[in-house]
């Protein structure tokens, strides 16, 4: 599966391993991470650059999240960037997992995402980092073995432009948009449904 992985940049040196083993274990459990920016963004804050939002990241992170399967937040510092990219992935049906460095000695307060009554949501805590591979195991079970046909798809330059326009301003999948796409053609493809009514 394609994997949207995030979490907050503040402080992110001091997180930095747990960072660095969610990444490592959803590659060594067979998926792919699509914005794969872990290491770069540790790096640019041990040379204490500041990190300055812009229109293009955004619509990077949206676009990510967008077309990833799943979507994996870790929440250990807490972040209003984080919560909208939560709430956004929840809104396009993406299952979400959010997780949370628990320290030993601190108890964790109740997040306010946890109120939700989404069925892709999952929140999980996790005390070291042996935890965090079980997690994401358990998380990955729960959708490695839907039906989907899969294919590749050989697209000319501007017809991927249109996609990736098309993605972004209707707030959509890049599956979505070539679903939808296939749909409306299929619903006045008069042979199509000739073909159909000779099946039942």
């Amino acid at each position: 599966m394609k994997v949207f992985f995030t979490c907050s940049t503040r402080s992110i040196d001091k997180n930095a391993q747990y960072y660095r083993e969610i990444r490592d274990q959803i590659i060594a459990q067979g998926h792919s991470i699509d914005r794969d920016w872990i290491d770069y963004a540790i790096n640019v804050a041990h040379r204490d650059i500041p990190d300055i939002p812009s229109p293009a990241r955004y619509k990077d992170v949206m676009s990510a999240i967008l077309i990833a399967d799943v979507v994996i937040v870790d929440t250990s510092i807490k972040s209003m960037s984080i919560g909208h990219q939560i709430t956004y992935a929840l809104q396009k049906e993406k299952p979400v997992l959010v997780l949370r460095h628990k320290n030993k000695n601190k108890e964790l307060e109740k997040l306010f995402i946890e109120g939700s009554e989404s069925e892709k949501l999952s929140v999980n805590e996790y005390k070291n980092l042996s935890e965090i591979k079980k997690i994401l195991s358990n998380f990955f079970s729960k959708f490695d073995d839907k039906p989907v046909k899969r294919f590749n798809l050989a697209l000319t330059i501007s017809e991927d432009n249109y996609i990736n326009w098309a993605s972004f301003n209707y707030k959509k999948s890049k599956t979505e948009v070539i679903q939808e796409s296939i749909d409306k053609i299929a619903e006045k493809d008069i042979s199509y449904k000739k073909y159909l009514s000779r099946q039942t």
